[in-house]
């Protein structure tokens, strides 16, 4: 661990992990590795479980499934959030989606509890990888993102869309 480093969590959204995204992502990683200190979170291997809104987060400050507990600690300490994934039918896979919900817990703390776990603005990079050449795909999912932005004080700050990867895949693999 590198005490001068910043932290920076990477919320990893493809079941592949040699393909456009993790090429697209390693790519970022190089240009930032000097400044932070990377937590990997593999959504498909996170296993989280959707939100069922079942309350719990309106009247304490954390998520009653403990399968959450180690991202929410990540997202509090981190000053950059990665977002790196392909996109399945102009959304997110299912597995970041569900820690996307998760987040739920975030507005409950705001507006049940009044608290907020986010008082500094933390930054955020998208980073798209899209089998079909949507001309609507980068407005639609920056809009879905914003709202799990917005829930952890984060800001855009660079997004990377790379479209028509079906045309090209890679040698071994293909998200």
């Amino acid at each position: 661990m590198d005490l001068d480093k910043k932290k920076a969590l990477i919320l990893y959204g493809s079941p592949h992990k040699s393909g456009h995204t993790k090429k697209a992502l390693d790519e970022i990683i190089v240009t930032l590795q000097n400044e932070f200190e990377f937590t990997f979170i593999d959504a498909f291997k996170a296993k989280v479980a959707p939100c069922v809104d079942c309350g719990s987060c309106k009247t304490r400050e954390s998520c009653v499934s403990a399968d959450f507990a180690n991202i929410d600690a990540a997202i509090r300490i981190s000053e950059l959030i990665i977002i790196a994934t392909p996109i399945y039918n102009l959304s997110f896979p299912a597995p970041l989606k569900a820690i996307f919900d998760r987040t739920q817990l975030y507005y409950n703390m705001k507006v049940h509890l009044k608290k907020n776990p986010f008082k500094q603005q933390k930054a955020a990079i998208l980073v798209a990888t899209c089998g079909a050449r949507d001309p609507d795909c980068e407005e639609i999912i920056l809009k879905q993102l914003q709202l799990f932005l917005t829930l952890i004080n984060a800001k855009l700050i660079k997004s990377v869309f790379i479209s028509n990867t079906d045309a090209s895949p890679p040698a071994t693999d293909n998200a």
